[in-house]
């Protein structure tokens, strides 16, 4: 099992006025190079137990990346809420 961290991510405009993740990009946390990954992926390798993903902040501290539901029934992937700010995959910039 490979543990990777979220690098970036790009978010897609939904109706209602809100983004969701549809791609992330992620290198194992040994190092390494990065791979651009379809949020369905990235859900289906969580769900598995394939791989874990992490959000990191510049010192390194990390929180698990979750699956997650939005209210408007898009599929996507989130930290929790409460998580440190600086981890949270909403302060992660654009892969493209």
């Amino acid at each position: 099992m490979t543990d990777y961290i979220v690098i970036c991510v790009d978010r897609s405009g939904e109706d209602g006025g809100h983004n969701h993740i549809y791609q992330a990009l992620v290198r194992p946390v040994t190092g390494g190079t990065g791979r651009l990954l379809p949020v369905k992926d990235i859900r289906r390798e969580i769900k598995l137990g394939v791989h874990h993903f992490y959000s990191a902040d510049p010192l390194g501290n990390r929180v698990p990346v979750k699956r997650y539901k939005c209210d408007c029934g898009r599929k996507t992937i989130r930290t929790r809420p409460d998580d440190i700010n600086d981890d949270n995959l909403s302060r992660k910039g654009p892969c493209t």
